[in-house]
């Protein structure tokens, strides 16, 4: 009979206190010190305990603090996204919403509550830089800050992911970064793969440039790859956009298997693949996952991301690593932009460097964590029997599909009540996912937050009775 490892009895124990609530969420767990005291264990063990609960959810450390009680929340995520046989669509003039102010906190724009921003000690960074003799207001380097660009290279190097400096290019935010990207690898009328659902944003974005698309279904594991390599294989397309990582607005990701492929089938075909990954380091779990580029050896990814979604909107500071396309970003950059702000781009650079950032990361993913948590044990209350809701592992949106209910008229109800959201035929230029919505996860459960999801669960449930 084989005997389980002393560290997997003691967080057998554990976990079961938890599960029965014993142990309630958040609370600290016992001290290293302890652990070794009450089981006669030594530190190794103790600490095995703490690091195999940490990594399948039962348990999250803190630095200088301890370990604190976390519970893996889970509902079954099937059939939650439709299959369809893709083809060519060109995207509409799209209607702008008649609630359009993204600068307030609400439930239809997915950021962070302005709550959450480390407003002082980025203000701090700012005050740093402009005290520094070197401070200058001059252009900067169209490519980026240099020393922006190595702090960020280094962020990510401890991450695993292995970006130098100067494959770097900084830009006005990650759409920024994907328009450049898009206006290098394509022109009017060509043809770009998305997957669907896609960000609203990015239809208007591909509408304005007038290229038209191919919308790839989703799954479970990530991307239908079946159709994407025949579409590939079948269809003059000259480049695909996709997030990987915690995607808007479903919060899917994709899996790592398939991002490799994904990245083979790019070289393969010498396609442009333009990652959209600006939800990545907004994990709810301990790990941040890998993007597409990380398995990119033949540089055909060009790899978006920014600062807007984990710390600030306001910064409006995103980077680009363009692969092969370095030459030709930089000098449409420098054609369109002469530079990025510079005391913006310095005071990141030295937020970045003290440490600021990963432990904001850290901070704002247990927060999130705890929200998603939060707004889907109210919402299996409250919504009807039938409703399905998306479990991300990340990011900061919330995908509900709830039959019988079309949610644009959902949405335009609820804008009349003060309570605002995204319906779901505004993700696709098909006629699906008419019955879905997304919420934004990143505000603060508040009374005020209940107090939405309230009126959201009521109208639904009046407009399934009325059905």
């Amino acid at each position: 009979m084989a005997v389980t490892s002393k560290y997997l009895q003691i967080a057998q124990k554990l976990i079961a206190d938890i599960e029965n609530d014993h142990l309630a969420l958040n609370a600290k767990l016992p001290s290293l010190r302890s652990i070794m005291t009450l089981h006669n264990v030594s530190m190794t063990t103790a600490m095995a305990c703490y690091r195999h609960m940490e990594e399948i959810g039962y348990a999250l450390a803190e630095a200088k603090k301890g370990f604190f009680v976390q519970k893996p929340y889970s509902i079954e995520n099937t059939s939650i996204f439709p299959q369809f046989k893709s083809s060519i669509t060109n995207v509409p003039e799209r209607q702008l919403e008649s609630f359009t102010d993204i600068s307030i906190d609400s439930l239809a724009t997915a950021k962070l509550d302005t709550r959450l921003i480390d407003h002082a000690i980025i203000t701090r960074s700012i005050h740093a830089i402009t005290k520094k003799s070197n401070f200058t207001l001059n252009y900067e380097n169209p490519q980026g800050n240099s020393q922006l660009r190595v702090q960020l290279s280094h962020h990510f190097n401890q991450q695993g992911f292995i970006n130098h400096p100067d494959e770097l290019v900084i830009t006005n935010g990650c759409l920024d970064a994907v328009v450049s990207a898009l206006e290098i690898v394509s022109k009017p009328g060509d043809v770009i793969i998305v997957s669907s659902p896609c960000y609203s944003g990015l239809l208007d974005i591909l509408s304005l440039l007038e290229r038209a698309i191919i919308e790839i279904p989703s799954t479970e594991e990530g991307i239908d790859l079946d159709q994407l390599c025949h579409v590939v294989e079948h269809n003059r397309v000259t480049a695909c956009i996709l997030t990987a990582n915690h995607q808007n607005p479903s919060g899917h990701s994709i899996n790592n298997e398939q991002k490799k492929l994904i990245a083979q089938l790019a070289a393969k075909y010498e396609l442009p693949i333009i990652e959209d990954d600006v939800f990545r380091e907004l994990a709810h779990q301990k790990n941040i996952p890998l993007p597409i580029k990380y398995y990119d050896d033949a540089g055909w990814v060009l790899w978006c991301s920014s600062f807007s979604k984990t710390l600030a909107p306001g910064l409006r500071l995103g980077w680009c690593n363009p692969g092969r396309f370095l030459e030709k970003y930089v000098k449409l950059r420098k054609i369109k932009t002469l530079g990025i702000n510079h005391p913006i781009q310095a005071a990141m650079a030295d937020y970045v460097e003290k440490g600021h950032y990963s432990r904001h990361l850290k901070k704002i993913n247990k927060a999130l964590s705890l929200h998603c948590r939060t707004y889907i044990e109210f919402l299996v209350r409250h919504l009807p029997k039938n409703s399905k809701i998306y479990v991300p592992k990340g990011g900061l949106t919330l995908w509900l599909c709830l039959p019988n209910v079309d949610t644009k008229k959902l949405s335009i109800s609820l804008a009349q009540k003060g309570v605002y959201t995204q319906h779901g035929s505004s993700f696709t230029t098909t006629d699906l996912y008419q019955d879905c919505l997304r919420l934004n996860i990143g505000l603060v459960p508040d009374d005020h937050l209940f107090r939405q999801l309230e009126t959201i669960s009521k109208t639904i449930n009046d407009m399934v009775l009325c059905s």
